[in-house]
């Protein structure tokens, strides 16, 4: 005669093996490790900004494609049309980024590089703006280069 005991939510013994099907289900749902986006420890820090990324129109100029094609997407007249516009766009929007993401890096770099060389010209600027009244007798000229040195000063006090 056959059992009456449903085996249904009954637990397994302690110590049993899950089935080899049930090992590749749990292999599958295991997403794998990011990759390391890290520098490696030897990399030499960046002094200066890649060429790509010196022309002044290359992030200007993807920004005006991003913004045509988002005028393109409202006047699409179909779905497939708007679909295929904002698929462009996206990938578009993913290199502005990463162009300005590099050049923030870039920029970072050459700018904590300067620091030590606007600090030191500083000091000269301060004697130079002391002594103005010595070094030229006209007072236009005295007065523009005071002038023009405590916008500088302004400028790099904030390094």
């Amino acid at each position: 005669m056959p059992s009456s005991k449903s085996t249904i939510g009954s637990k397994k013994k302690s110590g049993a093996t899950p089935s080899p099907a049930a090992s590749a289900r749990a292999e599958v749902a295991t997403p794998p490790a990011p990759p390391q986006t890290a520098a490696p420890p030897t990399a030499q820090p960046i002094t200066s900004v890649p060429p790509a990324l010196q022309a002044p129109d290359v992030i200007a100029t993807y920004q005006t494609l991003y913004d045509t094609l988002g005028r393109a997407y409202w006047e699409a007249s179909d779905l497939q049309s708007k679909d295929t516009i904002q698929g462009s766009r996206d990938a578009i929007y993913d290199i502005l980024t990463d162009l300005n993401i590099a050049k923030l890096k870039a920029s970072t770099a050459l700018y904590l590089s300067l620091i030590p060389r606007i600090r030191r010209s500083n000091e000269a600027l301060k004697q130079i703006q002391g002594d103005i009244d010595s070094i030229t007798k006209n007072i236009a000229t005295a007065t523009s280069v005071i002038s023009a040195i405590t916008k500088v000063l302004n400028i790099a006090a904030m390094f």
